[in-house]
């Protein structure tokens, strides 16, 4: 594949001029194994970047508040599509003179970020292709003249774990083609790993997921770290418990071929429920929920595609929380689960 047609032509003297830059440097990225790997590529080049895990793209005032006091002069987001929070980044933009802002995404996007302040880079922008923010920042490092190829296992890990295989198949082929250390199979077990770390531990299994492939470089010390081992064990028992379950509470829509089903787990793991429980059936549009404070997490997957749950989410969560991402997969917090219920059933009418 051209990585014309993954990443378009970006102005790559500028992303490294901006990434090397001295001065103070922060690296937003998105809290799963996706995200974990496109910071940990990202870093490996360009190293002198504070990191931020975040969960989504809402930008409240919290954050705001934080970055004006931190005064970064480059701020980089990865695999976080901040693009539908564009005001609030113009409004940081406007306090901050001097910031300079990486936007470097995938999900469906809002509104082309592209300025004089502002590198946005979407391959949604050149096709309808679904292709991780792990592999865009490889195929964007190599574009830039990085030696990025030793590190192809960590792109791999990441876009198995967003569920890219299909369209990134032409990946999986090269690196098989050259025998590489590890095996694929080996990195479906990485991606768990990541996963459960994350699930089980929010922010601190992001940044020690992040650290060990970052730091050394070595699959080994990922494998081989009986903390995330510990915790992969802890988050399976867990899944297995509550995909049973699954089977035993769901409520079903025939007609709609509509599955609904509510966690009642203290684990983040609406995600993962979502994406196995689509795969059983994936036929179905599955809408995951868990209660989250006053609110409700809810994970919406649909594996034959027929129904794209990125617009359900965005549509179903109007006025009552946020919501969007893929055509097969997405997400939506929102504080009203029966008003989020009822737009459901009317945009499947």
């Amino acid at each position: 594949m051209l990585i014309e047609k993954i990443i378009g032509k970006p102005d790559t003297g500028r992303i490294r001029q901006w990434a090397a830059s001295k001065g103070r440097k922060i690296l937003v990225y998105h809290r799963d194994a996706d995200g974990v790997c496109s910071a940990s590529l990202f870093l490996k080049f360009f190293p002198d970047f504070e990191t931020i895990p975040r969960e989504g793209p809402i930008i409240d005032d919290g954050f705001l508040k934080d970055m004006v006091s931190k005064k970064p002069e480059v701020l980089v987001f990865l695999d976080i599509p901040v693009d539908q929070e564009w005001k609030k980044i113009l409004k940081l933009l406007d306090k901050l003179q001097n910031l300079r802002i990486m936007i470097i995404d995938h999900h469906i996007p809002v509104k082309n970020m592209n300025s004089a302040s502002v590198i946005h880079i979407n391959p949604m922008f050149q096709s309808d292709a679904y292709i991780p923010a792990s592999c865009v920042v490889y195929q964007l490092l190599k574009n830039m003249g990085c030696d990025v190829e030793q590190w192809m296992w960590i792109s791999i890990i990441g876009l198995i774990g967003d569920y890219g295989m299909k369209d990134c198949a032409w990946m999986l082929k090269e690196y098989d083609k050259k025998n590489r250390d590890p095996p694929c199979d080996a990195l479906f077990r990485a991606s768990d790993i990541i996963s459960s770390a994350i699930t089980l531990k929010g922010a601190e299994g992001a940044e020690k997921s992040l650290r060990l492939i970052t730091k050394s470089g070595k699959y080994d010390d990922l494998r081989n770290s009986e903390e995330l081992k510990k915790w992969n064990e802890t988050v399976q028992s867990e899944v297995k418990k509550i995909v049973d379950d699954f089977g035993k509470r769901k409520e079903a829509v025939p007609q709609k071929k509509l599955i609904f089903y509510e966690i009642r787990s203290k684990m983040n793991i609406t995600s993962i429920i979502a994406t196995i429980t689509a795969e059983k059936h994936p036929e179905a549009i599955i809408i995951i929920r868990k209660r989250s404070g006053d609110n409700w997490k809810i994970s919406l997957r649909c594996q034959e595609g027929k129904i794209n749950v990125g617009d359900l989410a965005k549509f179903a969560s109007g006025g009552i929380g946020s919501g969007g991402g893929h055509v097969k997969s997405s997400g939506a917090l929102v504080n009203s689960w029966e008003e989020f219920k009822e737009r459901v059933l009317e945009y499947l009418k």
